[in-house]
């Protein structure tokens, strides 16, 4: 079954959210941008009281937006973030006109150990290079797509459903796990299933009033019961 991510901002939501069942915490404040970042007082709170309460969930965090060429920035963050304890430091990956230090910055990444998990920015849409650069070796654990644009659609509005699930093929082809996030629904969960990535983010669905609501765990639980129910759905035609 697709695992559920849960972004969260605190360690109310963070709790709630574990309780309700959700597979994977994700750290990120959502009025800060797409992978906005949560300070790194408050992951290593957040951190400390999750494997007291719920040993089992697997935590991430992100580093917040930043652009390609501040390579010293994102790593410099992606080393305080580590230090919180996390299973997996989230790194957003902007395409770029200039393929260069978007290359140059997957390769600094590979080099910071096993919990780094870029995810590829695909408003513009997927660029195989970046997946191939991703894929390179076998630095990540994890390759995410996301969308920045999140009042836009969700990613499955946004990507054909083909070059999706060839996305997921190919990742999952190398051995790593794959996930997919950007505004997705209960609506989107029949496709995702089909989709079979190994987890699907989900925040502005388990928030009441937009993404920078607080969540609800009751629409965390309907989220699961949605994966479960639909679980080995067939791929929509045309995918």
């Amino acid at each position: 079954m697709v695992r559920l991510l849960a972004s969260v901002r605190d360690v109310d939501e963070a709790v709630a959210a574990a309780t309700a069942g959700a597979d994977f915490i994700d750290l990120k404040e959502p009025a800060d941008g797409a992978l906005g970042a949560v300070a790194p007082e408050a992951i290593a709170r957040i951190v400390s009281v999750l494997r007291a309460r719920h040993p089992g969930v697997r935590i991430s965090a992100t580093v917040g937006d930043l652009p390609a060429h501040e390579v010293d920035e994102i790593l410099a963050r992606v080393r305080r973030v580590e230090a919180c304890g996390v299973d997996y430091v989230k790194v957003g990956v902007w395409p770029s006109p200039s393929p260069g230090p978007v290359h140059a910055l997957l390769e600094a990444l590979a080099q910071q150990g096993g919990d780094v998990v870029p995810v590829l920015l695909v408003d513009a849409g997927l660029d195989e290079s970046l997946v191939r650069h991703a894929l390179a070796g076998t630095a990540f654990p994890a390759v995410m797509l996301d969308t920045t644009e999140k009042r836009r659609g969700s990613l499955l509005q946004r990507v054909p459903l083909a070059t999706l699930a060839g996305f997921v093929a190919t990742v999952r082809a190398h051995g790593r796990m794959v996930g997919l996030a950007g505004s997705l629904r209960v609506d989107d969960v029949p496709t995702l299933v089909a989709l079979d990535p190994d987890f699907a983010g989900f925040r502005r669905a388990l928030a009441r009033y937009g993404r920078a609501g607080t969540l609800d765990p009751r629409l965390v639980r309907r989220l699961r019961r949605a994966l479960a129910a639909h679980a080995d759905a067939p791929l929509p035609a045309g995918a």
